[in-house]
Parts: structure tokens; sequence; C-alpha cells
């Protein structure tokens, strides 16, 4: 682990004494490790620590504000059904001073989350049933936040949910086709 990864856990307000972490296998646009505390008991806490990537996200603070709102929505929806929100939605680990995140001396920005154990992550689906999932679970996740006021939310990369900006550049790609693999998935396109 590196980048001062194990001198930012002390910023956080994990249960327990570290044990170990590493580098998580998912994901492909922040450094995400998996961290494990152990706790009076003997029971073994895991938690997600992710340094923010911020050239892609230009504005960190404005991320997590977002987060921290849409969780804090999800929480009240999910306790209102009387879903389980451990396992339904995000739960943010609080930094020492009460963030919902750390940032660095040098200007890195870090958040926790506490681990989902039982959740299985795919980086494609398998089988039909995990379309079906995907869809079912994204679907209730754009229901709960049916009501929320989306104005309050920061733009975290401009024109990233532009669609016509998204498709023309689709377009745009398409008709350079650098890489000479458009030939190969005509039918797709």
């Amino acid at each position: 682990m590196s980048d001062g990864f194990v001198d930012v856990l002390r910023y956080f307000q994990f249960e327990g004494d570290f044990l170990d972490g590493a580098l998580y296998p998912f994901g492909h646009i922040n450094d995400t490790y998996c961290v494990r505390f152990g706790t009076t008991g003997g029971r073994v806490r895991r938690y997600i620590l992710q340094r923010i990537n911020r050239y892609v996200f230009k504005e960190p603070e404005k991320l997590m504000r977002n987060i921290e709102m849409v969780t804090a929505h999800l929480r009240k929806k999910v306790i209102a059904a009387r879903g389980d929100p451990q396992r339904e939605v995000l739960t943010l680990v609080p930094t020492t001073d009460g963030k919902a995140f750390y940032r660095t001396p040098d200007g890195h920005y870090w958040r926790a989350y506490v681990f989902i154990d039982g959740a299985q992550t795919y980086e494609t689906a398998q089988t039909p049933e995990h379309f079906y999932s995907a869809a079912k679970a994204f679907a209730r996740f754009q229901q709960l936040l049916s009501d929320f006021p989306a104005e309050q939310l920061y733009e975290t990369i401009p024109d990233f949910h532009h669609t016509p900006k998204r498709f023309a550049a689709f377009v745009q790609a398409l008709e350079r086709d650098a890489r000479n693999r458009a030939r190969s998935v005509k039918a797709e396109i």
C-alpha cells in the first residue's frame, strides 16, 4: 500500500484496530482499498477506503456533498419502507472531525464506506439474471430518488449527463474510428 495509506486511516472513525488492507480488485476511477479492523469480541469489520481521482473529479468536495445528500435521502426512504439501510444504502464513515472525506496536506481526497458483506461485484454480466437484477436495482434507485430535489446537486463532471453531446461524441468517434474497430461491431452500433 502506498501514498500514505496507513497514515490516512487515523483520520476516519473506523471501529477497532487496523489489521490489514489491500488494493481492491474492482473499480476503474478511484484507488480503492479494502481494509480490515479487529473489534472487541474478535469480530472483523471491513471497510472500503478510496482515494478520489482528482483528475476525473476536479471538485471532490462537491462530489462528496452530492453523495451525502443522496445517501441521506435514500436511507430515509429505505427505513420508511422497512428495508435494511445497512445493506441497501452506502454508509459513509465520517472522519474524526465529522466530515465525509479527508484531504491530505498534498491535496489528495479520501473517503470511506462500510463494506457491505455478502454483496457480490461483477465486472460483466454472467447470466441474463444479472442483467435483470441490475435493471431492477437501477429502477428501484430511480424510484427512491424520484422526489429528490435534483437541483441541489452539483455537476461534478461537466456535461456527463448531457445525452445529445455524448451522442455527438459517439458519432464523431465512429467516424474517426481511430483504432479500426467500428467495422467489427456494426451490429451493436
